[in-house]
């Protein structure tokens, strides 16, 4: 036998900086056995519901059907539609997480700090995101990160997997590999994509002020699960990147990052 497990990971980006105030690198984890019971029960509400791909963008909007099967217009309708999609992630996988960041606050760095993440808050979202995946991940074990595949952010993600494989404690023993998919054909992909929509959601009325339709699943999305719970998670961890702490979290790896090279 090997001697360990993998933690398979699927991450997906909310938000673009150049047109949202917040952006979020968001997604679940868990190991092989909860997947495959998380995909079966996924695959089921699809097709119950009519969906070809579960999309948040186009789930929250209550003015369009929902799928083929189930209209669910208007918000209450959509917001019931939408519940068995949360307890399918709570039920069967163990962590949800994201961090999200202040993109006006990104914004106001001092100059020096871009040449860690460049002007794309996405990447010190996905950054800080990969690391709390590290430290809940026990030692011994193994993580497959997997991502959304966008051709423009691809390339500068691995860029960063393999220099934190190389200058983080633990990471190279832990982290075993990255891929990017498709997500109309790894089902996890689509339900990271419905967790970091609604975490900056939330992020968005925590620092700007704006109200949204959904914020009921979001608190069914992240209550800490109770000791006597049948659910399968065990943690939800949303990282807030505000402006108060979000030099302080960028300088975080700032020597050993510029010396690392590939």
């Amino acid at each position: 036998m090997a001697g360990y497990s993998t933690v398979t990971t699927f991450f997906d980006e909310s938000g673009k900086f150049k047109d949202h105030d917040v952006v979020c690198f968001g997604g679940v984890a868990s190991y092989a056995e909860d997947i495959a019971r998380f995909a079966q029960e996924w695959g089921r509400l699809l097709a119950i519901n009519g969906i070809k791909e579960f999309s948040a963008k186009d789930a929250f909007n209550p003015r369009r059907p929902l799928g083929k099967k189930n209209s669910a217009i208007g918000v209450r309708k959509r917001t019931g539609a939408l519940r068995p999609f949360i307890r399918c992630i709570r039920n069967n996988l163990l962590v949800v997480t994201g961090v999200t960041v202040d993109v006006p606050a990104f914004n106001e760095l001092p100059s020096h700090l871009y040449q860690i993440y460049g002007k794309d808050p996405a990447f010190m979202a996905f950054m800080r995101a990969l690391l709390y995946v590290l430290d809940f991940t026990p030692p011994k074990d193994k993580i497959s990160f997997i991502c959304d595949d966008e051709e423009q952010m691809a390339l500068p993600f691995y860029r960063m997997y393999r220099r934190i494989k190389k200058i983080w404690p633990g990471a190279k023993e832990k982290l075993a590999a990255i891929s990017f998919v498709d997500s109309s054909v790894l089902w996890g992909v689509q339900a990271a994509d419905l967790v970091s929509a609604l975490m900056r959601l939330e992020a968005g009325r925590l620092w700007f002020k704006k109200d949204y339709n959904y914020r009921t699943l979001f608190k069914q999305l992240s209550t800490t699960p109770s000791w006597n719970s049948r659910e399968r998670i065990q943690q939800c961890d949303i990282a807030f990147v505000a402006k108060k702490n979000l030099q302080g979290v960028a300088v975080g790896i700032k020597e050993d990052w510029l010396k690392a090279t590939l």
